[in-house]
């Protein structure tokens, strides 16, 4: 997570990073909808069911921009979804869109935490806006905090990102540290944890129809999905912010969650096969949390990576899945 420090001179300060910024449109959009994931098990955060919002949301401040400034009202423009250095998550606390929740997030007292930021950064200074902040709070609520399954938040208001299983699933790009993976059930792309068990935005309107939903998810298990190609990996999920994980990483997460799901005995074997040394050694835990011991003894005459040899002995110590 280098982008933080890398891109802190620009979030003190805007026109640090666009010099000619005068003003920031704030924007958010609600993607409230059923759970869902792989075939058979696998969960995918419900912002990754469908089309990526970074896509969707840009190119329409990219058409808001360009009609704004066919008008008129601006000049230069610049799109920002979730993807720059800034922090819109406290301009949309400044600008009234929410309040801060206990999980650190933006809560909507209608739509809860089931929403989108995205800004629109123009060159007109443009009216302060400083409506009434929302009648809401998290009050004496702990519900985020409780439920959270690798105990993430170190407090209110608080979260170690190197806990969490979203960033364990999406950002880390190595080996999931073993201690944790037994506490990730079956997520694989992100996690929905904190937001579900949220008072708030229960009752959200239905959001799956502006999203959609990916081929993917309904095609392919998550055994399936340890046989899956690079190149088939990157068509399946080209547009969908999954692809962000990468080939390794997904099947890397696959195979945790097989582990924790308790099947997947012949995929996982197979997967101690893979090209990618990620993927063996956390096919290699998996086995071990299945007790499936003789193959994985097995695998110390042929495997030529100390890091998977490293996982596969660790694994014939560990006790079967209980």
């Amino acid at each position: 997570m280098q982008w933080l420090e890398e891109g802190r001179p620009a979030m003190g300060a805007l026109t640090d990073w666009k010099p000619w910024a005068r003003s920031s449109l704030l924007f958010t959009a609600s993607y409230s909808r059923p759970g869902g994931g792989f075939r058979g098990g696998g969960k995918v955060a419900r912002y990754a069911l469908g089309r990526d919002y970074h896509n969707h949301l840009g190119r329409r401040l990219q058409k808001l921009g360009r009609r704004l400034r066919e008008d008129g009202e601006l000049g230069r423009f610049r799109a920002v979804v979730d993807a720059a250095p800034v922090l819109e998550r406290e301009w949309a606390l400044e600008g009234g869109v929410g309040f801060r929740g206990k999980n650190t997030l933006v809560l909507d007292p209608a739509r809860g935490p089931w929403q989108l930021l995205a800004e629109l950064i123009v060159d007109r200074d443009w009216p302060r806006w400083t409506p009434t902040p929302p009648a809401a709070s998290c009050g004496s609520c702990t519900s985020c905090l409780d439920s959270c399954p690798t105990d993430a938040f170190t407090g209110p208001w608080s979260l170690d990102p190197r806990r969490c299983i979203s960033y364990l699933t999406i950002e880390c790009r190595g080996v999931i540290p073993r201690g944790l993976r037994p506490l990730m059930s079956d997520w694989v792309f992100g996690c929905d944890r904190c937001l579900e068990v949220c008072p708030f935005g229960t009752g959200g309107e239905d959001a799956s129809e502006t999203w959609g939903i990916l081929p993917a998810l309904g095609r392919w298990s998550l055994e399936d999905l340890l046989q899956v190609s690079e190149p088939d990996f990157d068509q399946a999920f080209e547009g969908s912010p999954i692809r962000r994980a990468g080939w390794a990483g997904l099947l890397r997460n696959a195979c945790v969650a097989l582990g924790n799901l308790g099947r997947g005995a012949e995929a996982l074997l197979g997967a101690t096969n893979h090209p990618e040394w990620l993927v063996r050694g956390h096919a290699a835990w998996a086995l071990g949390r299945l007790g499936i011991r003789a193959p994985l003894a097995a695998l110390l005459d042929r495997e030529p990576d100390p890091r998977v040899l490293e996982e596969i002995r660790a694994s014939l110590d560990q006790k079967g899945k209980s």
